[in-house]
């Protein structure tokens, strides 16, 4: 997977966005870095939102404990849950509303 330096629409990258592994691919990204994602939330509203799953962005007492960090077989991959770092926060989007992601961001890196 090569990564995107700038914003990446829909339209695109159909190719990244229609592949099967999409939720492992946003989840690298959000492993290694902070990205922007944009979509579309429920009540039709468009967002943007800078976020992460780095474990040094994240404040310990918001941390996953060690049995939410389990994975298995139950895991929605419809869903993406991310820590919002503008909101400090923990956020999900619906990946098929994503209208696109923005990695390599300067101002926010490891």
């Amino acid at each position: 997977m090569t990564k995107y330096s700038n914003i990446t629409p829909y339209a695109e990258t159909n190719n990244f966005f229609a592949k099967q592994d999409l939720y492992e691919n946003i989840k690298d990204f959000l492993h290694s870095e902070v990205i922007e994602v944009c979509f579309t939330k429920k009540n039709g509203d468009e967002r943007k939102m800078l976020c992460t799953l780095m474990d040094h962005k994240i404040p310990g007492e918001m941390a996953p404990k060690v049995e939410e960090l389990t994975e298995t077989n139950d895991v929605n991959k419809d869903y993406m849950n991310v820590f919002d770092i503008e909101a400090k926060g923990w956020r999900s989007f619906i990946l098929a509303n994503v209208k696109y992601i923005k990695t390599d961001l300067n101002d926010y890196s490891a």
